[in-house]
Formats: C-alpha cells, structure tokens, sequence
C-alpha cells in the first residue's frame, strides 16, 4: 500500500486494534490489522495519523546510528549502557572469549576469525552477561509484584524489547537489551510482568506499571533515546487504535 508517496506495509492478524509503528533505521511503516478490515479503513486510518508518521519518520532517520562494525580493534560499542572500545587480541589455538578491563573489551580470537564469527564472539558473551543480569532482577521483580512460577529467555528480536506469553507464564527478552542502560532492562522487566495480567495497553495496565514503577515514562524515554538502539521500543513509536 502506498499513502502520499510512502510505501506502507500491512500485515492482517486475528486482533482486536489496528497498530501503526515506524521502525529504523530507514523509518518503514508498518501496520498491523485486523484480519477483517479492508485497504480502504487501514489507508483512512494511516491518513489520520500522518502528522505522526512524518514526525516519527523524521526523529527515526536523524537519529544518530552505529556504522557498520567488521569487529577490529579501536571500534566502540555499548555494554549496559556504558561504552567501551574493542581491542582485538588474536592468539592460536586459544579459547575464543571475552572480558572487560577498564573502558576495553578485550576479545581474544585465533588467526584468521572471520568478522562473522568475531560477531557470534561478542553476541553470546552479551547473552551471557544479560543473561546473569536479568537472573537477578526477575526474580526481583517477580517477588515485588507477586507473580509466582515465572520462566523467561534471551532470544534475538527485531521489533520488540520484550514480549510476553500469558497463558504459559513466560518473558522474552530481546538480546540488544545488553546494549542498554540497567534502569532501562528494569523498565521490561516490569513491563513485561504486568502483561501477565493485562495483555494490552490500556488504562488498566498503566495503572498498575504505575503502581510498580512509577518512573516508567522517563525509563521509556531513555530507552527510546539511547543512541545505540538498533531499534525503537514499540510503545513509543507505534499507535494502537480500536475498532
């Protein structure tokens, strides 16, 4: 579908409200609908919006990104919000790894690694030091708000910070949080935690993150803000409409 010279994509799925988001880096839109709308109530809905869709694809394509990374070392990147400059120590037959050591992390590789292995290097050590992070604060969090018998995971994800499977009891929590400030991992925790008892974003559930964080817009914010996002948190940068 395209609206004033922009191509929108439109997935149908059996839900309730229509979802428009923006979505960097190249600010593509994107709107989810009920399976039972027709091109002509998404297109009128798109146009309602489009003083919102502009502003939100001007803010996702000045926002400052990361370049590429090959992996060497001298390149920056981002630890829990702190960041930190890549040294690269090539050595045979080592054990492929990687430490912090002041403002440096430190990969230690063999010969030879390819850039796509170096990647796999610094993906499960960040799954791993989320991973011991996130132990800690749902646990935490699941005791602070009474919910009991909760199971979570680290998965790869391309739109979302967090998601959450109420019927099974169960968080995930996209890998890139690794990237992020602390203050904002607890925002998705707890964000996630109240939607195993309100699954969507109504007054109902704002109330009650209210009640468990009542920080939660600015943490959002500063979610959305943080310059090494490889995306922007949905809540911000979607509009959910009922029908």
């Amino acid at each position: 579908m395209e609206v004033n010279g922009i191509d929108i994509a439109v997935e149908r799925k059996k839900i309730k409200n229509l979802h428009l988001a923006v979505y960097p880096p190249d600010a593509r839109v994107h709107v989810s609908s009920p399976d039972y709308l027709d091109d002509n109530d998404v297109r009128s809905f798109v146009i309602s919006k489009w003083d919102w869709v502009e502003e939100k694809r001007r803010e996702v394509l000045e926002q400052a990104r990361q370049s590429e990374r090959t992996y060497v070392s001298g390149e920056n990147y981002y630890h829990l919000g702190n960041r930190y400059r890549l040294r690269v120590v090539e050595k045979p037959r080592c054990s492929h790894a990687i430490k912090k050591q002041g403002d440096w992390l430190i990969m230690t590789v063999q010969p030879e690694t390819t850039l796509e292995h170096r990647a796999e290097v610094l993906r499960e050590w960040q799954r791993a030091e989320l991973k011991s992070l996130l132990s800690d604060m749902v646990s935490e969090w699941s005791q602070r708000m009474s919910e009991e018998n909760v199971t979570w995971e680290v998965k790869q994800m391309h739109s979302q910070w967090g998601s959450c499977i109420g019927k099974k009891r169960h968080l995930i929590f996209n890998l890139e949080l690794a990237r992020v400030p602390r203050s904002c991992i607890e925002y998705v925790v707890a964000h996630e935690l109240v939607h195993l008892r309100v699954s969507n974003h109504n007054k109902l559930f704002e109330t009650l993150l209210s009640r468990y964080l009542p920080q939660w817009k600015l943490r959002r914010k500063e979610l959305n803000d943080f310059i090494a996002l490889p995306m922007m948190d949905e809540s911000v940068c979607g509009i959910n409409e009922k029908q």
